[in-house]
C-alpha cells in the first residue's frame, strides 16, 4: 500500500516530532506550510535546514498543499479556527485533516463541517501529554468523521491511538477537561511550593505531599476527593480562607488558595450535605450526578 502524502500546516515540536518519527518510519517526503509569529515566509536558511532533518520540505503557499492525502493542522489555538476554514478550502475530496490543535470542542466541530463540505474528512485529535516526555508515542486521543481512518493509517506506523467515537469535538471535550486537572494541578503546585519557600519548608512540604499522593492511586485519590467534597465542602472552604490568609501574610498572593476555596462554598451552597450524609454508601458517580442535576436546574 503507498504511503499517503503528508502535509503539515504550523511545525512547531509536535509537528517536528510526528515528522521526524515517520521519516525513520517511511521515508516518504513531506511538506510544510508556516505562517506564525515566529517562522512565516520566506523562511530563514536555519528553519528551512531544520525541516530538511525532519524529512519535511517547506512550501511559502497553503495551496502548495492541495495534493496531500493528508493534512496535519498544529498551530497556536488562537488561530486554529482560522487556520481550519482555510485548510477546508484547499482539500480534496478524500483528504484526511488531523487537527491536533488543542482548541474547544466548538472550534473542532466548525473546522470539522468546513472540511466535510468540500469532502475531506476530519479527525479531531489531541495529545494527552507531552512530546517531551513521550515523543512520537505520546496517547492521541481522537474522534469525527476521520478518526477510524487516523488510526488505521498512522496506528501500524508507531502512533499510539485511541478512538472516541465519529463525532468531531468528543476528544477536544476530554482533552479540555483533562486540562482543567493537569494544569490546575500545576498552578497549585508552583503555588504552595512558592509560598514554602517563602516560609522556608520547602522540602518539608514536598515531603508531605510526595509521601501522600505516593501512597495511593490517583484514581483512589480523585475518588476520594469528590465523595468527601459533598459532605466537607463547607468546612474546608473555611480552612482555606484561613490559609489563604496565611499566605497573605507571607507577602504572597494567594490566587489558587482564593479560587479553591470559592470552588468549594459552590459545591457547599448546593446543599447536598445532609441527604448524602444519610446515606449508607454512594459513589463517586452518585455524587457527580448530584451536581450536574443541580447545576442544570438553575
Amino acid at each position: 500500500m503507498p504511503q499517503p502524502k503528508v502535509a503539515f500546516v504550523g511545525f512547531g515540536e509536535a509537528a517536528q516530532c510526528f515528522a521526524k518519527h515517520l521519516a525513520a518510519q517511511t521515508g516518504a517526503p513531506m511538506v510544510a506550510f508556516c505562517q506564525g509569529k515566529t517562522n512565516t515566509p520566506p523562511y530563514s536558511q536555519a528553519f528551512h535546514a531544520m525541516a530538511a532533518g525532519c524529512g519535511v520540505t517547506l512550501v511559502e503557499r497553503l495551496d502548495d498543499l492541495s495534493e496531500a492525502d493528508v493534512i496535519f493542522s498544529a498551530v497556536v489555538v488562537a488561530v486554529a479556527a482560522t487556520t481550519g476554514e482555510a485548510i477546508s478550502r484547499i482539500v480534496r475530496p478524500g483528504c484526511l485533516v488531523v487537527d491536533i490543535n488543542a482548541a474547544s470542542p466548538r472550534t473542532k466541530k466548525h473546522v470539522a463541517e468546513a472540511v466535510e463540505a468540500r469532502g475531506g474528512v476530519f479527525a479531531d485529535t489531541n495529545l494527552m501529554g507531552s512530546v517531551d516526555l513521550y515523543g512520537a508515542a505520546v496517547p492521541l486521543y481522537t474522534s469525527g468523521s476521520g478518526a477510524e481512518r487516523f488510526a488505521d493509517i498512522f496506528g501500524p506506523l508507531g502512533f499510539r491511538i485511541e478512538v472516541a467515537g465519529s463525532e468531531a469535538g468528543t476528544a477536544a471535550a476530554v482533552k479540555m477537561l483533562r486540562s482543567v486537572v493537569t494544569k490546575g494541578m500545576e498552578a497549585l503546585l508552583v503555588e504552595a511550593l512558592t509560598a514554602a519557600t517563602l516560609a522556608g519548608v520547602r522540602e518539608e512540604t514536598m515531603r508531605g505531599l510526595c509521601a501522600s499522593m505516593d501512597a495511593t492511586t490517583f484514581s483512589k485519590f480523585l475518588d476520594m476527593c469528590v465523595r468527601s467534597d459533598v459532605l466537607h465542602a463547607e468546612r474546608r472552604a473555611v480552612e482555606m480562607d484561613g490559609v489563604a490568609a496565611g499566605l497573605r501574610e507571607l507577602g504572597f498572593d494567594p490566587l489558587m488558595t482564593a479560587a479553591t476555596a470559592e470552588r468549594l462554598k459552590v459545591s457547599a451552597r448546593l446543599g447536598l450535605r445532609e441527604e448524602f450524609a444519610r446515606r449508607s454508601g454512594y459513589s463517586a458517580d452518585d455524587v457527580l450526578d448530584r451536581y450536574a442535576h443541580m447545576v442544570s436546574s438553575r
